[in-house]
């Protein structure tokens, strides 16, 4: 979803790619993942798609740079793209099944081991979450905060689960 992303980024009126940059960073880097290199070929591909259009601006002696703003049509489609986000299903691959599915490749002892490490990271993860939840006000901000912290709680949980079991059968 970086196109509605960037769309969005652009609602409020026209960026060049360091303050688009920077809004992601301050509101988005810890939900989406959006790197420099994807943004500006996105944002090449919402233009020639006509959603977004650029100007050249310099300010003194500086380099030249990108002012890029949303078209009509941009708008329009930043409201398709948020609708069918809102009302999609999407599969969540999680990268870490891939070492669970290979586990037993190694002892109990170190896998137990090595998942008491990411329980530690992963708890870490959720009570960052959980901080920022107390500082944020706004509904929708408040509702993409919660979504992550019960994907975590779920995930320690999980990680506990597998950790008993492996002490069980060991």
């Amino acid at each position: 979803m970086k196109e509605l992303l960037l769309l969005g980024l652009l609602l409020d009126g026209k960026k060049h790619g360091y303050q688009l940059n920077e809004s992601y960073k301050h509101s988005f880097s810890m939900y989406a993942d959006l790197k420099r290199s994807t943004a500006y070929y996105t944002l090449n591909k919402l233009e020639k798609d006509g959603y977004v259009i650029h100007e050249n601006e310099r300010e003194g002696n500086r380099p030249e740079r990108r002012v890029y703003e949303l078209t009509e049509n941009g708008q329009a489609h930043f409201f398709y793209l948020l609708r069918w986000n809102l009302s999609d299903y999407s599969r969540t691959y999680y990268d870490d099944d891939v070492g669970i599915a290979f586990m037993n490749e190694l002892s109990k002892q170190e896998v137990n081991n090595l998942l008491s490490e990411k329980q530690k990271k992963t708890q870490a993860a959720l009570k960052l979450y959980q901080d920022h939840l107390e500082i944020v006000t706004d509904g929708s901000w408040q509702y993409v905060i919660e979504h992550n912290i019960v994907h975590l709680e779920a995930e320690v949980n999980w990680l506990a689960k597998v950790q008993a079991d492996l002490v069980k059968t060991s």
